[in-house]
């Protein structure tokens, strides 16, 4: 172990070293992640008995310096970043948290400059702006843009493998459109959208997030009570970033609407009722199901292999974590003809999954956002975020951690830790 830790001090001034040699105004410090069989594998192994094996030296992620990012094309600007938040796709995938056969593969290239969520300056305009990375028609060149992006839903884009960058969904994932975790990124002009005066830099760059979060609650919005009934719960399966935006977004835009948050104890819960939760529920499987039973009034039916379900509960499940466990145990609680959206996504595995059928239940997967509608009110999902932070929804508090981006091997593992550290969102600053 002792080589791992010494991996992790020399990274950063190994890379400064290196840069003395460099002419600084030519090159970019920025958070690169290579696609190598051998590196991932030392690091799966040396991870597996020690996290820090995840960002040695000798892991596939390390802080370098690089060329200055190139304009793709027309309409492309160089940003100075502000501060950039890690992602829990970012640490996932520092982590090696994923599997082989993830068809998302197809859509990717490297090596490639991580980090999506940014508030950064135009080097053009000086103007401060959010990022939306993802890298459609309009960033790739193509015009006509395909119909999904016409209709604002970029995530649908038809053509993330061609144009004038290289695969890749978003800024983040492409070698030919250097992510946020940087000094420095590029970013075509229709990604960006100006902040207003008035909002921090903290509360800015939690807009990627929140957005995400928007979209999964709007696939199934909580349902209208209807005259002399009361309007039925959802419920936040989840205790990071996007369950607590979730949570604070259902009781900003449906403010009659009770929100039960499933997460842990403590801290956690703590912030789930400070964003609006009606209840906090325990997030053990058995103790869940006994808690939406007994909220509910609903009978418990308990087959032979003890885990008990119910034919009444929450009408939506807004499930940010898209586990296994998280998933099976949302069939076993929603009402009968309720919706389970996931946005949360982890390794598959095989999951009991009868309830789906028997009470007809409806599963929608949530990716990300784009031009969104809210109450008839049509624009894009980051306008709608700043037009709600000055009518007071406030999701800051879910900003636990800050570090220097030369700091961001012990950002990674503060935000992999949570458990131990509190950890909600962790930021980057260059």
């Amino acid at each position: 172990m002792r080589a791992v830790c010494q991996g992790i001090r020399g990274g950063a001034s190994a890379v400064r070293r290196a840069g003395c040699c460099r002419d600084r105004l030519s090159a970019v410090r920025a958070l690169v992640f290579h696609h190598s069989l051998r590196r991932e594998a030392a690091a799966k192994v040396i991870g597996s008995l020690d996290r820090r094996g995840f960002v040695a030296r000798f892991a596939p992620v390390r802080l370098e310096e690089i060329a200055e990012p190139a304009l793709p094309g027309p309409g492309w600007v160089t940003c100075d970043t502000v501060v950039s938040g890690l992602c829990g796709s970012d640490a996932k995938q520092i982590l090696l948290n994923g599997s082989m056969d993830n068809p998302l593969t197809a859509m990717l290239s490297f090596p490639h400059v991580l980090g999506h969520e940014a508030v950064a300056r135009r080097s053009d305009t000086g103007e401060r702006v959010v990022l939306n990375p993802w890298l459609s028609c309009a960033p790739r060149g193509i015009d006509p843009p395909c119909d999904p992006c016409a209709h604002g839903r970029y995530p649908w884009c038809r053509n993330f493998t061609r144009g004038i960058v290289p695969p890749a969904l978003h800024i983040g994932n492409c070698a030919g459109a250097s992510g946020a975790h940087a000094e420095r990124f590029v970013a075509h002009e229709s990604q960006l959208f100006a902040v207003p005066e008035d909002v921090s830099d903290e509360v800015a760059v939690l807009a990627d997030p929140v957005s995400v979060s928007l979209r999964t609650v709007l696939l199934a919005p909580p349902p209208e009570p209807s005259p002399g009934t009361p309007g039925r719960p959802v419920l936040v399966y989840g205790s990071g970033t996007l369950a607590f935006a979730a949570v604070a977004l259902v009781r900003h835009l449906w403010p009659g609407t009770e929100v039960w948050a499933v997460t842990r104890r403590g801290s956690r819960a703590e912030l789930a009722l400070q964003m609006g939760a009606s209840a906090v529920l325990p997030s053990e499987p058995e103790a869940l199901v006994e808690a939406v039973a007994e909220l509910t009034g609903a009978r418990m039916h308990v087959p032979w292999s003890g885990r008990a379900w119910l034919q009444d509960g929450p009408a939506v499940v807004y499930d940010t974590i898209g586990s296994v466990e998280t998933v099976e145990t949302s069939l076993r609680i929603l009402e009968t003809g309720g919706t389970l959206v996931i946005s949360g996504v982890e390794p598959p595995g095989r999951f009991e999954w009868t309830p789906l059928y028997f009470k007809e239940l409806r599963m929608v997967g949530s990716n990300a956002f784009g031009i969104e509608d809210v109450h008839g009110v049509r624009k894009h999902a980051f306008e709608h975020y700043f037009d709600w932070v000055r009518d007071g929804l406030d999701v800051s508090p879910v900003v636990t951690h800050s570090f220097r981006l030369d700091d961001w091997a012990e950002a990674v593992l503060t935000a992999s830790e949570a458990r131990r550290t509190g950890a909600v969102k962790v930021l980057l600053r260059p």
